[in-house]
């Protein structure tokens, strides 16, 4: 991984941190020698082992934290508040899915995508603004998927939810930018992970076929075009959605 000497000591905040991208996101910046703050609702066993076992270990902070419940998110931004003063990079990666078809999806399964993958966002990054403006270069980056860009079939509440994520994107950088915050977005594609590992082979495979570079991504290739976007060497980029999918949308 190339080395951004200005990210040395940053506060990265990471939400839904335990997952597989969550986890790379967390070692790609331990390897930039910052300070990450992990947020977690449950399954936090790969985070402390990631802590136990990376070099700059020390450098990771792992707190729980429910992004549906405002007094948790208030309890975090009063924490984040008296130990690290700032935050300098805010990576918004909390997500779940609930496929289906849309003539059999319920309202519930409807809201709670759209809760988790939008609303969430909303709450921390409003909470953390006071921390964010604090930072002398602050970023944000908001994950969300090529299924805002394509049709992705059974995934009408997904795709609303990281579609809204997008637009959101947009708009947020139109209003941050003047105040110095960069917002971006990364939409990643058919990447390599515990989700995708749930589909059934017979679509990974007819996706993947249609991918130009035929392979799924890595978590760690969305990582580290994630810390690209908190650097200063993405100082011009505002407002943009970097595709990760090996040319998926492309075609």
């Amino acid at each position: 991984m190339y080395k951004y000497k200005d990210l040395i000591g940053k506060s990265v905040l990471i939400s839904g941190a335990s997952g597989d991208l969550g986890v790379a996101i967390c070692e790609s910046f331990l390897a930039q020698q910052c300070s990450v703050y992990a947020l977690y609702k449950s399954n936090q066993a790969e985070l402390h082992q990631l802590k136990e076992e990376h070099p700059c270990g020390q450098n990771l902070h792992v707190i729980q934290c429910d992004l549906l419940e405002p007094t948790m998110i208030a309890a975090l931004g009063n924490y984040l508040s008296k130990v690290a003063g700032k935050i300098d990079v805010l990576v918004n990666n909390a997500g779940i899915v609930k496929d289906g078809l849309f003539a059999s999806m319920s309202i519930d399964d409807f809201s709670e995508v759209m809760n988790i993958n939008m609303l969430a966002i909303f709450r921390l990054t409003k909470e953390m603004l006071m921390l964010l403006n604090a930072a002398e270069k602050p970023a944000i980056i908001n994950i969300a998927s090529v299924a805002a860009i394509i049709p992705s079939v059974g995934q009408g509440n997904y795709s609303a939810s990281k579609g809204a994520v997008l637009s959101f994107t947009r708009t947020l950088a139109a209003e941050m930018a003047p105040r110095g915050i960069r917002v971006n977005a990364v939409a990643p594609g058919m990447i390599e992970s515990k989700m995708v590992r749930k589909v059934a082979r017979t679509v990974v495979r007819e996706v993947t076929q249609t991918i130009p570079l035929k392979r799924m991504g890595t978590c760690y290739e969305v990582a580290n075009t994630i810390v690209f976007l908190s650097s200063t060497a993405s100082s011009y980029i505002v407002g943009q959605t970097i595709v990760i999918d090996g040319g998926l949308v492309m075609r």
